[in-house]
Parts: C-alpha cells; sequence; structure tokens
C-alpha cells in the first residue's frame, strides 16, 4: 500500500480503507483506525529519517504546527466518528477518491 500510495502522490489512507473494508472485511471505522495507525507509524518512522538526515531542521516550526493541528484534529475526529454512519465514511472516501483521481487527471 506504502509503495502504491507514494506512486500515485496520496495519502496511503485512501487505499488503505476499501483494502481493509472489502478484502478484509473489516468494519469500516475499525478500517479507518487502522489505517491511520499503520499512517501514523509510518510518518513518525518518516520523521526519524529526515532529523537523522538533517532535513527536518530546516523547517522544524511548520512541522510542529502541523503537528499540533494533527493531534487536535484527530481528537475532533475521533469524537465525530461516532456520530457518522459507515455509509457516511464510504461516500466521504468514494469523494475523495473521485478527487484524487481528477487530480491524477489533470496532474503535469
Amino acid at each position: 500500500m506504502g509503495f502504491l500510495s507514494s506512486l500515485l502522490g496520496i495519502g496511503g489512507g485512501i487505499i488503505h480503507v476499501p483494502a481493509l473494508a472489502s478484502m478484509l472485511n473489516f468494519p469500516i471505522h475499525v478500517a479507518t483506525a487502522t489505517s491511520h495507525a499503520i499512517l501514523a507509524v509510518m510518518a513518525l518512522s518518516s520523521t526519524i529519517v529526515h532529523m537523522i538526515q538533517g532535513s527536518f531542521w530546516e523547517g522544524w516550526q511548520t512541522a510542529v504546527c502541523i503537528g499540533g493541528g494533527v493531534i487536535v484534529g484527530a481528537q475532533l475526529g475521533a469524537g465525530l466518528s461516532h456520530r457518522v454512519k459507515p455509509k457516511g465514511i464510504i461516500i466521504a472516501l468514494a469523494g475523495a477518491l473521485l478527487i484524487v483521481g481528477v487530480r491524477l487527471l489533470f496532474a503535469k
């Protein structure tokens, strides 16, 4: 999944969630949470590599701001996820896939 998402230049969640839900029969809420856990591990490992290489420190202020937004957004998303029906998550994911598809068609 990581190779395919990086090849397409997209986030892996758009690929993880449908694969977990359709191929492995995960409930959509579990598939979404599992996808987020996978992406968190990948982001942490990437951050560590960038720190070791020294490229992280060039824009650390931006990274801290984004990290703060991610922490707040994750809490809000987790709270809202209990209110969203599985069909709503699937529709939102389908919309995100449509947007990615259109962007890929018109990418230079």
